[in-house]
């Protein structure tokens, strides 16, 4: 093509037709130019498409990464709203003289063993952090679809924060309450043999078996039975709990709603 336009151009000059020449330089640079321009535009929308690729991949794995979630999250509301049941139905039995007195050590064993800081299973945050940090979310097209995405992270934070305020709680009120008050240790005698047998297995030793029909120590019932310190501990309890409730099913209902947009 260059020695097809070197040919007309010399003849242009060996002729002494300049005008014809400068008409037909001019000519040369527009197709140039025209040429450059279509090369970026085809440049331009491979990058678009690259992108797309790439945006809907981590929408995808994000979709995954929720449905995840929920599954976990499902787990975790079950052990929350147990966990305040428990609780309610504990203050209004310490506090109705509703446990004959000769059940109450064993009772307070059973529900106060039953309570306790919330383990809980994590969620997975991976897809999301690409998303918001890669740079890929100033790329989503659709502002529905951001605010979605947005209000899920959110969410996520509210749930933590919630808990971490619990877990606030657990540590500096009820645990040290318990500490003082209660047999923790006695939790060990109340062991099923499936449990001590599922521990020597973790633990690869022989480990002592705790079982035994007199209690290492006794609680201090009257800490825990018709106590006003108590009750009110609990009651700060239960709405901590009820705070973490109420976060995971916005959190679920944020999921719902970014898994529709998504698809």
């Amino acid at each position: 093509m260059n020695r097809f336009f070197r040919i007309i151009r010399h003849r242009l000059l060996t002729e002494n037709k300049f005008n014809k020449y400068l008409f037909y330089a001019i000519g040369e640079i527009i197709l140039v130019v025209f040429g450059i321009l279509i090369a970026l535009q085809v440049n331009n929308l491979n990058e678009k498409r690259k992108l797309q690729a790439k945006v809907s991949e981590n929408l995808l794995s994000l979709a995954q990464e929720i449905r995840t979630n929920k599954e976990v999250l499902k787990i975790n509301i079950d052990r929350v709203r147990s966990q305040i049941i428990i609780g309610l139905n504990m203050i209004d039995s310490l506090n109705n003289n509703t446990i004959p007195e000769e059940l109450q050590n064993t009772y307070l064993l059973d529900k106060v063993g039953n309570m306790g800081p919330l383990r809980l299973r994590q969620l997975t945050t991976t897809s999301l952090e690409e998303i918001t940090l890669s740079g890929v979310y100033s790329t989503i097209v659709a502002a529905d679809l951001k605010d979605n995405i947005l209000n899920y992270q959110a969410q996520l934070t509210n749930v933590a924060s919630t808990m971490e305020r619990f877990e606030g709680y657990w540590q500096t009120i009820e645990l040290p309450y318990l500490n003082k008050y209660f047999s923790i240790v006695d939790m060990l005698t109340n062991r099923s043999e499936e449990i001590h047998k599922q521990d020597m297995e973790l633990l690869k030793a022989k480990i002592p078996d705790f079982h035994r029909e007199n209690y290492f120590f006794s609680n201090e019932r009257s800490a825990f039975f018709n106590n006003r310190e108590f009750a009110s501990m609990n009651t700060s309890r239960y709405f901590d709990l009820r705070a973490v409730l109420k976060s995971m099913i916005w959190l679920e209902e944020s999921m719902d709603e970014l898994l529709e947009k998504i698809e």
